[in-house]
Formats: C-alpha cells, structure tokens, sequence
C-alpha cells in the first residue's frame, strides 16, 4: 500500500521537467516558485492551479510547463527550495554557535532553530500538513539527518547515553512541536515564553545546569 502510494506521487511530482540553464530561465523559474508560495499562504495547496500559479507570476501556462510538470511539481520545488534555505542559514550560524561553552551552544541551537522556523512561518504552515505528500520521502529524511548530525556534534556528551539516539529525540521533538503549533496554535511562533519553556524542557533532559560556569573551548572548530 505504501509503495504504490509512493509510486503515485512520484508520477505526480517530476519536480523539474526542463532544468534552467540560462539565467532568463533560471528567473522564469524562480518568479514561478515565488508566486505558488505567496498563493499557498493565500489559498492554501488544494484551491490552487498551474493557471492561478502562472497567472500569479505574470507568465504563460506554457512557460511554466516548461520546467514543471503540474501544480505538485511546483510545490515540491517551493518545500526544497526552502528546506535548503534552512540548511544554509543552519551552515553559516553554527559557525559562530560552535566554539561556545555547552550551556551557551545549546540554548544558541535552540534559538536559531526558532529563528529559521519563523521565516516564511505563514508558508511554513500552509505546507506543514502536504509537504511529505508532495516532497520526496529521501529528501526530507536527508534534510532531517543534516540538522541531527549538527545537532548530535554539538551536544556536549551525556554519559551512558547513545548521543545518536539523543540527537534523534530532539530534533525529531522540536520538528514535532513546530508542525504541531503550525495547525493549532501559530501564534505561539513568536512567544518568547515558549521558547523558554522548550529550553528548560531540552536542558533537563540533557541534564545541562544553565547556569553552571563553563571555561571556553577555544579548540572546538566548526561542526562542518
């Protein structure tokens, strides 16, 4: 049953039928992406079309079925584009966040995480609930184990504990908790006193004092 299911999104979501190689079709592309996402804030996935999408981005239907097969396809383009954002900005910040004492290095990740989540977090929320629909299974795991092994090398370590494991829980939880306030309560994504309490909650399970006096690490380098 799930491999069929796979089988038919895979059919339904070719993400890219011609790849742009000029820099006129590279803009067509990326004015065809900015477009579905501000219809998927607007609408949400199920009310738009391929001719709301190119209408929107001020080109012919023909000009986008050039790069995209259908709506799907689009909308997989739109999740990866910004999952790749998330990791580029997760690549450039841990390199400041890397080299601070554990207390300090966990409480940054925890922000910065927060941060990424709130950008486009409007987008975020509409794709929150169809983005493993239209977005491939082994991307979205590739994404989620990149920002486990930040977080996993960066852990300070917990004896008797698998750090792997560790790292799994707690990005897998955080992610959770996002997609959760994105359908119920999307507000809570800029509640400072949430953040707070999600910090308090990771910092006892990792059994981290917040206010313990820890000597800087200057040896430590970039987690990449």
């Amino acid at each position: 049953m799930i491999q069929s299911m796979e089988k038919e999104k895979a059919k339904k979501t070719k993400i890219i039928v011609k790849a742009p190689t000029q820099e006129r079709s590279r803009q067509t592309v990326s004015t065809i992406l900015d477009a579905c996402s501000r219809l998927l804030v607007s609408e949400g996935f199920y009310s738009i079309t391929t001719d709301k999408i190119a209408k929107e981005a001020g080109v012919s239907i023909g000009s986008l079925y050039q790069f995209f097969g259908n709506k799907e396809s689009v909308v997989q383009a739109v999740v990866k584009n910004l999952m790749e954002e998330d990791k580029r900005i997760m690549t450039e910040k841990m390199r400041a966040i890397s080299p601070l004492p554990p207390e300090q290095r966990v409480k940054a990740m925890i922000e910065l995480a927060f941060e990424i989540c709130r950008r486009n977090y409007e987008l975020r929320a509409k794709l929150t609930t169809i983005q493993y629909y239209v977005a491939e299974a082994a991307y979205i795991s590739e994404f989620i184990r990149f920002f486990q092994e930040v977080v996993r090398y960066n852990l300070p370590p917990i004896p008797g504990k698998d750090m792997e494991k560790v790292s799994y829980l707690l990005v897998n939880a955080f992610i959770g908790l996002v997609n959760t306030m994105a359908i119920d309560n999307p507000n809570y994504i800029n509640d400072n006193t949430l953040l707070a309490e999600i910090t308090q909650m990771f910092f006892k399970y990792l059994d981290i004092n917040p206010n313990a006096e820890t000597k800087h690490n200057p040896s430590k380098g970039d987690f990449i």
